[in-house]
């Protein structure tokens, strides 16, 4: 088993909204992959280093370029051949939310994290363009940390968390959360102008229907993008309108050239919803199909990976609460103490660096 692996380490995305608050919570956010193989895994599992730069579903080959420990791409490319293919590169996002996946060196991602924090710990006024989970998250941290400052979420859509499909009760809470931290909130109108990321500048912005909103910095929580290029480029058949890669229920690519071929998370069409922890469970599905496949316990892929009935939301709000949705029973609706219990104290860190055989910094 190879995995091709751009970064030296794994960036904990989950914790950005600790991060833009909180500087001693920037070192849980590289989370070094030294550990990461099992002791008894290594004789047939193996990382190589570079970033993929063609796939040839005629070769069964992955072209790629070496990166070196300067972090450096290399100018030579060099070749892997597959049997199988898992495609899992994932998404861009607003920087540094998700790490430019143009920089490879961690002290890159680390001086944008201070130039956020900093910036956010000067400013009186911030706008926050994006009601999504992630910004109703940077919202609550900067309420949190800074009780004085106004902060203000602007949404084009008709309520916070639009892509999700989470019960009345949920909503109802995370308004009243938001209410209660002084978070403001205009929904249902689209800035005139549109932001590519962050801007430190002290601006008025106006909205479709006329508002205008003054602030000293403006953060950028949106701009999903499916990784799709490569697959793009060898067959653009395999990539909707909204970018992602066409796979069926057992999460191969679409067509028969292709069944050797997968895709999981963020980068593909499955109707699961983008969440890290359900990529993770896509994961665990490939690899015991795989593992079935190759030991010849099944003739082929069959199986679908079965989704998810109900939706699952753990959403801190600050660093002592937040509301969750689990799923179960229609989708049961949690508050503070749960959300804390589960995710607020420190946005998973202690979770995934001891999943990777990592040792968390205090």
């Amino acid at each position: 088993v190879i995995v091709l692996e751009k970064n030296a380490y794994y960036y904990h995305t989950i914790g950005s909204p600790r991060a833009y608050v909180e500087a001693d919570y920037v070192k849980k956010m590289f989370i070094p992959y030294d550990n990461v193989i099992p002791k008894h895994a290594k004789s047939f599992v193996r990382i190589v280093r570079g970033v993929a730069t063609h796939i040839s579903a005629d070769t069964n080959e992955v072209s790629y370029r070496a990166i070196g420990s300067d972090d450096k791409e290399s100018d030579t490319t060099e070749k892997l051949h597959f049997d199988y293919l898992v495609l899992a590169m994932g998404s861009t996002y607003a920087v540094p939310i998700k790490q430019d996946n143009r920089d490879y060196a961690r002290s890159v991602t680390e001086t944008k994290l201070e130039e956020v924090r900093s910036r956010i710990e000067k400013a009186e006024t911030i706008l926050i363009v994006g009601g999504g989970a992630v910004g109703c998250e940077v919202a609550a941290e900067i309420k949190a940390k800074y009780p004085d400052k106004s902060v203000t979420i602007v949404d084009a859509n008709k309520q916070l968390i639009a892509s999700n499909d989470l019960r009345d009760k949920f909503y109802s809470y995370l308004n009243a959360s938001l209410d209660k931290l002084g978070v403001k909130v205009i929904l249902g109108e689209r800035l005139t102008e549109r932001l590519n990321g962050n801007s430190f500048e002290k601006r008025t912005l106006q909205t479709d229907q006329g508002t205008l909103i003054e602030s000293d910095i403006q953060l950028l929580c949106g701009g999903f993008r499916p990784v799709a290029t490569l697959v793009q480029e060898m067959d653009a058949t395999l990539v909707t309108g909204r970018g992602l890669i066409r796979v069926n229920t057992q999460l191969q690519l679409e067509g028969e050239k292709y069944t050797n071929m997968f895709a999981l998370g963020d980068v593909c069409n499955h109707s699961t919803p983008k969440l890290a922890v359900w990529a993770s469970e896509q994961g665990k599905f490939l690899a015991g199909e795989l593992i079935a496949v190759i030991r010849k316990k099944q003739t082929g892929f069959t199986k679908p990976f079965a989704g998810v009935a109900t939706e699952a939301m753990i959403l801190p709000l600050g660093p002592s609460g937040g509301v969750s949705q689990l799923p179960f029973c229609g989708g049961i609706v949690l508050g503070d103490w749960f959300t804390w219990a589960i995710k607020s104290r420190d946005y998973f860190a202690s979770r995934i660096w001891a999943s990777v055989g990592a040792t968390v910094p205090n």
